[in-house]
């Protein structure tokens, strides 16, 4: 087992996932959905195919040995975990990078971390390292009150410039919603990894498969990604209709445009499959999806608030505003030092 090595497999993970949505700013002449779309495409279809290829010698064998519950049940849990990506994302046109992302993690972390550990690992709880992670998970939890409030002074002082129109308050609350209801469906996928079924596919992974303990995770990752291809491409599709946008894509039909999605799958994809990694038994531990989450959500935040920051995401706000908005940050990053201290303990 290295659990330095998977730690800092997952901090990279977090960073470059923290980093994906950057490039949609570029594209200023795309509506949302024409950036989603393609975007949907490559992050959860293509690029997975090309990673469990990578990652499993015999990817058709796998496939085809597998019990079709498991495969339903992967494709029905990457439907509803992914729908919250698709909330999440649709919260970016909202509040933004920083904020979105913040507010993600902090309602991630409790159903991603804390819902695991209870219902798989109970026994771990209280013992010094599991005092440890679950003071980390209070952490996350506090960050996520020091977020609302650095999403409502931001809304009051955009409001008080007269930045906004009357129409965009309830656009913020709205934002504010989507992400956290994104994050608390998004944190299944920690909770998923830990149930039989998914387990059961690791396993195949590396006997029928050949793939190596460290790599196999990939596999449930795949079938998970997969299912949430559905509702990101299908209310992407409602939606280019509904604006009648498809046009776009012809009469804005710039190079760099397409570069900024590949970007984006890129980052996004690399992100999900070092994730992968970090999980296994044989980086993180019997607690890889619970640790492994806690440290990838934790540096989404940071380098996506390092992101938001830079493009002045907060340029317009008080300095009070991003009090609470660093504090959110500081605590997050006291939480990942406890997490990762905790689980190091443990072993």
């Amino acid at each position: 087992m290295n659990i330095g090595l998977g730690i800092l497999v997952a901090l990279i993970a977090g960073t470059l996932n923290g980093m994906f949505a950057l490039p949609m700013k570029l594209n200023k002449n795309w509506k949302w959905e024409n950036n989603w779309f393609p975007f949907s495409f490559l992050s959860l279809l293509i690029f997975p195919l090309v990673i469990v290829v990578l990652s499993i010698p015999k990817p058709v064998e796998l496939l085809s040995s597998l019990p079709t519950y498991n495969i339903i049940m992967g494709l029905f849990c990457g439907i509803i975990i992914y729908g919250g990506s698709l909330l999440f994302g649709i919260s970016l046109g909202f509040i933004g990078i920083a904020l979105s992302f913040t507010l993600l993690v902090g309602s991630m972390s409790i159903v991603g971390v804390l819902v695991p550990l209870i219902i798989f690992n109970s026994e771990v709880l209280f013992s010094t390292g599991g005092i440890f992670i679950l003071s980390g998970v209070s952490l996350f939890f506090i960050s996520l009150f020091f977020s609302l409030k650095a999403g409502k002074l931001k809304e009051a002082s955009l409001r008080n410039q007269e930045i906004k129109n009357h129409g965009e308050k309830s656009s913020m609350h709205k934002g504010m919603i989507l992400a956290i209801t994104g994050g608390v469906l998004s944190g299944l996928l920690s909770l998923v990894m830990n149930m039989a079924w998914a387990k059961e596919i690791v396993d195949e992974a590396v006997n029928t498969g050949n793939a190596n303990l460290s790599y196999a995770s990939n596999a449930v990752l795949f079938i998970i990604l997969i299912g949430g291809l559905l509702p990101n491409t299908g209310y992407c599709i409602f939606l280019l209709n509904k604006n009648k946008s498809w046009h776009i894509y012809k009469t804005n039909n710039y190079v760099l445009y397409w570069i900024s999605i590949l970007t984006m799958g890129l980052l996004y994809s690399a992100s999900t499959g070092l994730w992968g990694i970090s999980i296994s038994e044989s980086m993180l531990g019997n607690l890889g999806p619970s640790i492994g989450w806690a440290l990838f959500i934790g540096m989404m935040v940071i380098s996506s608030n390092i992101s938001g920051y830079i493009t002045g995401e907060w340029k317009s706000v008080s300095i009070n505003t991003l009090k609470y908005l660093f504090a959110s940050i500081g605590l997050i990053i006291l939480a990942l030092l406890s997490i990762g201290y905790g689980n190091y303990t443990l072993y």
